[in-house]
């Protein structure tokens, strides 16, 4: 837990910004003005829909930063949003899918190096998505501390940054992504050919397993390890 006293994050030697000229003002005074960070990995059909939801958060007075790939840059600030780069290739991210449709790496893309690949990528979103959190903006160094987090479940540093940071996350996606016995999470690749296991208890699993294995591995734990407990970059 922070220290309400000095007002200070966990693990970290920053201090929370107080409010300043700067923190953006709510029309209505029972409404909070926010410093939002959105952060998404995915594709542009991905980044799209929180276009929306930026431009409604903006009319109650809030600060939105959208945090996604650097690719994406010009649609984001475009479209009147503020935008944070996060590294990352959305290309490179489909072409392993495509090759890899279930959770286990095929032979191909072991001996290809895809996995180290995919490893370094990660990597570098966790960290991305950490200083989206805590950075002045790059173009007009307006500074910029976040007071909540939305992000797409791909993103994996949302919950852990929440966390340093006592602040609430919210999570959002353009597909399923908790249990249902209606069909199986859309990265399992659930194959039921002759077999007597009821399918919509496999659909209902599928969600477990995929999160449990998704939020397995070093690259994770190094980033909680390390970038979580680092001061802002300059």
């Amino acid at each position: 837990m922070p220290d309400r006293k000095s007002n200070t994050f966990p693990h970290s030697s920053y201090t929370k910004r107080q409010p300043t000229s700067q923190q953006p003002q709510s029309p209505r005074s029972d409404i909070p003005a926010l410093n939002i960070v959105i952060q998404v990995v995915g594709s542009r059909g991905d980044v799209q829909p929180f276009i929306a939801l930026r431009t409604e958060l903006k009319q109650h007075g809030h600060r939105v930063r959208l945090a996604t790939h650097d690719t994406f840059a010009d649609f984001v600030r475009d479209s009147g949003l503020e935008f944070y780069p996060i590294g990352g290739d959305p290309t490179e991210l489909m072409a392993y899918m495509v090759k890899n449709p279930g959770l286990i790496p095929s032979v191909k893309s072991l001996k290809a190096g895809d996995i180290q690949r995919k490893r370094k990528m990660v990597a570098e979103i966790l960290d991305g998505c950490w200083q989206s959190c805590i950075q002045t903006d790059p173009i007009t160094g307006v500074p910029f501390v976040a007071n909540a987090i939305i992000a797409n479940p791909p993103s994996f540093a949302h919950v852990h940054c929440a966390q340093a940071m006592s602040i609430p996350v919210h999570l959002m996606f353009t597909m399923p992504w908790s249990n249902t016995r209606a069909f199986p999470h859309p990265l399992a690749n659930v194959i039921m050919k002759n077999s007597s296991i009821d399918p919509e208890v496999v659909n209902y699993i599928s969600y477990s397993v995929v999160e449990w294995m998704t939020w397995q591995g070093s690259v994770l734990a190094a980033f909680k390890a390390h970038s979580l407990t680092c001061q802002p970059k300059g």
